[in-house]
């Protein structure tokens, strides 16, 4: 797979390579700036976690930073559903979130969602003055601009005073110990940052043309596991060489995602507009079903895909086959092309009449009736080998990260008291729409608020829950 994995097997050493960083640090004389509270990351919930921070501050003197690596904040939320960003989801339920996020500890996720979800998020941007519509459950702003919930999250920002310093790349982070409180010295940017709390918010890899797994090595070198980030909501690569021929064609069809291999099998299906390419399958039911294809990959496992052209017949079986005995029976010595017309996009029916030994100007006499069977066979159960995802560039979010098991239910560290994750650099991925801002918004909220809630409190203390 191209999960990058010498960047990722370098990863892997990073904690023994780095374990520097988790060695105590006497702080000098020099030079510091000094904040309450430091983000590592300007994404969507690095932003999230820095409004919730001030929104907690009800004396106003916590002082927070954002420390963003690239030339501005937010730069992915552009483009987001289309440029028109799908912030969240009005068919999330609280109780049942594993329906609409995969995770290797779903059990924690109800905890979580139960503190911040999807009304939350309404009104919290109500709150920060942007008007959102709904279409079929799928939330946007108004504007249907992913330009305006960056400027709200923007000028929120700037109007609680909040610092956001861009074009800052961490460089190392150094615990130190002040009493029975942890800080965090961060080098950022050629200067030196002592935070308070420090929330890693850093985001994945997916989008990125350039992965460097950075975030992910600040956590590790901090303690945490890394569960090996993996593509999600991407792209699948299938084999064959006819693909080229079939590049453009969209159409409504069910697919089931076939994985086997290490004594076990397993299956998913999805449904919705399949969008075929020159190397394989694309489309919302495929970009659903991405996950499970890359950790089976991953794993050494076989997956297939088989896809159902005419998913309309699946609840009238009867119907299709009383069409397949009429077409058989009386279209005789007209062409495969008259035969199968109307059916289906013409160039799915020139692959299976191809692929079924038969050719378009064929006619449908007795001796090839077999391969006719065949072909309307091959319309009902297309199945091709599923060799590869798409790289992390072309994918909108990834599997893996640190698991939930190591933080607890206010995303702080349970290895590095004062540390708090947030957003994809956490083992959950969503669905898609909206489900993966929903975890952003709701991650950093959580982060944000919490961080400035516990502090001056002792960790004992911070353990137990007891926040207010």
């Amino acid at each position: 797979m191209r999960t990058g994995s010498d960047t990722w097997s370098r990863l892997k050493c990073y904690g023994k390579e780095r374990a520097g960083h988790m060695r105590l640090y006497r702080i000098g004389t020099g030079c510091m700036r000094r904040r309450e509270i430091g983000i590592i990351g300007g994404g969507a919930s690095g932003l999230m976690a820095a409004i919730s921070a001030a929104q907690a501050d009800s004396s106003g003197s916590c002082k927070i930073t954002v420390l963003e690596k690239k030339d501005r904040v937010g730069k992915k939320l552009l483009a987001t559903g289309n440029g028109k960003c799908n912030l969240t989801n009005l068919s999330f339920s609280v109780e049942n979130p594993q329906q609409y996020y995969r995770s290797q500890n779903p059990e924690a996720l109800s905890g979580l969602f139960a503190q911040f979800e999807v009304q939350d998020t309404l009104k919290q941007f109500r709150r920060m003055g942007m008007l959102v519509m709904d279409r079929n459950g799928y939330v946007y702003p108004l504007s249907q601009q992913a330009a305006t919930v960056l400027d709200t999250l923007r000028f929120t920002l700037e109007e609680q005073e909040t610092e956001v310093v861009t074009d800052c790349a961490v460089e190392k982070i150094t615990v130190s110990q002040k009493g029975r409180d942890t800080e965090f010295l961060v080098r950022a940017g050629g200067e030196d940052w002592l935070f308070g709390k420090l929330i890693l918010a850093c985001g994945s890899i997916a989008g990125e043309k350039n992965a460097d797994f950075g975030g992910y090595a600040l956590a590790k070198a901090l303690g945490h596991t890394i569960l090996k980030p993996l593509p999600a909501l991407v792209q699948l690569r299938c084999a064959g060489s006819f693909w080229k021929g079939l590049a453009g064609v969209r159409c409504d069809a069910r697919i089931q995602l076939l994985i086997s291999g290490r004594g076990t099998k397993e299956s998913y299906e999805e449904q919705g507009e399949l969008q075929l390419t020159d190397y394989g399958i694309s489309g919302i039911p495929v970009f659903q079903l991405s996950r499970f294809a890359a950790a089976a990959l991953d794993a050494g496992r076989q997956v297939k895909a088989s896809i159902d052209f005419l998913p309309g017949f699946r609840d009238n079986e009867a119907l299709w086959q009383e069409l397949v005995e009429e077409k058989c029976t009386s279209c005789r010595q007209r062409s495969m092309e008259v035969l199968f017309g109307g059916l289906v996009n013409k160039k799915i029916i020139q692959t299976a009449v191809k692929l079924c030994g038969l050719s378009m100007g064929d006619r449908a006499e007795r001796k090839n009736l077999p391969a006719i069977r065949r072909v309307f066979a091959l319309l009902r159960s297309f199945e091709v080998q599923v060799t590869d995802t798409n790289p992390f560039a072309n994918a909108q979010v990834c599997a893996g990260g640190v698991p939930l098991t190591e933080v607890d239910g206010h995303l702080e560290s349970r290895i590095c008291p004062g540390l708090y994750l947030a957003g994809e650099l956490l083992d959950a991925d969503g669905r898609c729409g909206g489900y993966n801002l929903q975890w952003a918004w709701t991650t950093g909220y959580i982060a944000g608020k919490d961080a400035v809630l516990s502090l001056g409190k002792p960790a004992s203390q911070r353990k137990k829950g007891k926040r207010e």
